[in-house]
């Protein structure tokens, strides 16, 4: 905690106004620092998107092509025509960017930085650039932790529950220095310039970050592809990890698992986890096969069209979650991996994605705090997706908490925030 403590004077060195960066330019998706120095410390960071692209942006949502619908019952093919024509409409007339904008920047404490290419399988030994929000606590004893989101989301994922963590209104509760990166391709980071950047490279990737920052110890929260980073980072930098905090473990069944199922030989619970994971592969998983096999000719039609890749963003997100989504969150949570292009997020699948991915690459010691979210009622099928059994999560992990929840989906910092900030509190209590 010392080394925090000296980085928290550093940090109160650096004067605002805030460096001010425009992301992207009309005609490009490169960013203004990739092609300057490694930077030797994190900067301040002022989220400015272009505003001919955002103009850009509107003027193709006016222009969408409608759909024509067939009387069937509604997201039985996908999201409804009526809604994403509303959802465009909105987009065309009513949106507003700039407010949005005003508000990533004046609610976090944003940075930009620069970190070594991890090596491994990367093919590329250039430097990459990261966007993170690090939000401090004014206590001394705050506990540093890492937040480690997943598609299709961004460091946003995380806007209902970094200020709480970072200040609790209780001085009994433990208070927390919060770094939410932006996945390399996602939000505000740029895409990695070649393949190989997989889960032990991002794990490097931000280990980097980490150490950067003077945290040499710090907690660990994942979900969904950055599970997958997690997968590897408890392995790799086992040490550095005071505890693992998961909201999205799965544990695919073994053969012998299937056999049982099979066999009428499965617990109820088990029976019920093994329905919802056959349901999700069967009905609900070929995006992630398309990502994972051609994402450059699905990026081609998704990046020329705002509305369209909102549709197939908002799929999968109603699909696992129980948010109320407003046509701004759907709009500006589309346009956060939208601005960047797409090719870069949906990629990451290929790197990051397989069934064997969100198993570690040996059991870990770690301690580990496995959180399960459930309420998904937009699918019968996938009710007990996420509700592993406990005993088939402590094949793998140290599991020193355990907390189920009724619901929460798969977003449940966005849908029950509180939850999760108790869980956590509780977790390193």
């Amino acid at each position: 905690m010392q080394a925090a403590s000296a980085l928290s004077k550093m940090f109160t060195q650096i004067a605002p106004p805030a460096i001010l960066l425009s992301l992207l330019s009309a005609t490009s998706t490169a960013h203004p620092l990739s092609d300057s120095a490694p930077a030797s410390q994190p900067k301040p960071y002022t989220v400015n998107v272009d505003a001919d692209f955002i103009e850009e942006t509107r003027v193709k949502a006016s222009q969408f092509r409608q759909t024509e619908p067939i009387e069937a019952p509604a997201w039985f093919d996908g999201p409804p025509t009526s809604e994403m024509n509303a959802v465009a409409k909105y987009w065309a007339e009513d949106y507003d960017w700039s407010k949005v904008q005003d508000g990533i920047n004046k609610n976090f404490s944003h940075f930009y930085t620069t970190v070594p290419s991890p090596g491994g399988n990367y093919g590329s030994n250039e430097s990459l650039d990261l966007h993170f929000i690090h939000q401090r606590s004014k206590r001394d004893d705050a506990i540093p932790i890492l937040f480690l989101h997943g598609w299709p989301s961004t460091s946003l994922e995380w806007e209902k529950v970094i200020l709480p963590l970072t200040d609790p209104k209780d001085d009994s509760q433990p208070a927390f220095h919060v770094v939410a990166p932006d996945l390399p391709g996602y939000g505000f980071s740029p895409a990695p310039k070649a393949p190989g950047l997989g889960g032990p490279e991002h794990a490097t990737v931000f280990a980097s970050l980490m150490a950067q920052l003077g945290y040499d110890r710090y907690v660990l929260y994942s979900t969904d592809l950055g599970t997958v980073v997690a997968m590897n980072y408890v392995v790799d930098y086992a040490p550095r990890i005071i505890n693992h905090v998961t909201d999205f473990y799965l544990v695919f069944p073994t053969d012998d698992d299937n056999a049982r199922y099979a066999a009428n030989q499965t617990t109820a619970e088990e029976t019920a986890y093994i329905s919802s994971i056959n349901g999700y592969l069967t009905n609900h998983s070929a995006y992630a096969s398309i990502h994972s096999t051609l994402p450059l000719s699905l990026a081609y039609a998704l990046n020329d069209s705002p509305v369209g890749f909102l549709a197939w963003r908002y799929e999968l997100a109603w699909s696992v979650s129980d948010v109320d989504y407003t046509f701004d969150e759907l709009i500006t949570d589309a346009l956060l991996l939208y601005i960047p292009g797409v090719y870069g997020n949906i990629r990451s699948y290929k790197e990051l994605f397989g069934l064997d991915s969100f198993a570690p690459k040996v059991p870990y010691t770690v301690p580990t705090t496995v959180l399960q979210f459930g309420g998904n009622s937009h699918y019968v099928e996938l009710a007990n997706f996420n509700y592993v059994p406990k005993d088939w999560v402590e094949r793998t992990a140290n599991v020193t908490y355990f907390k189920r929840h009724e619901k929460g989906g798969h977003f449940p910092a966005l849908s029950q925030p509180q939850w999760v900030i108790d869980d956590i509190r509780a977790a390193l209590a």
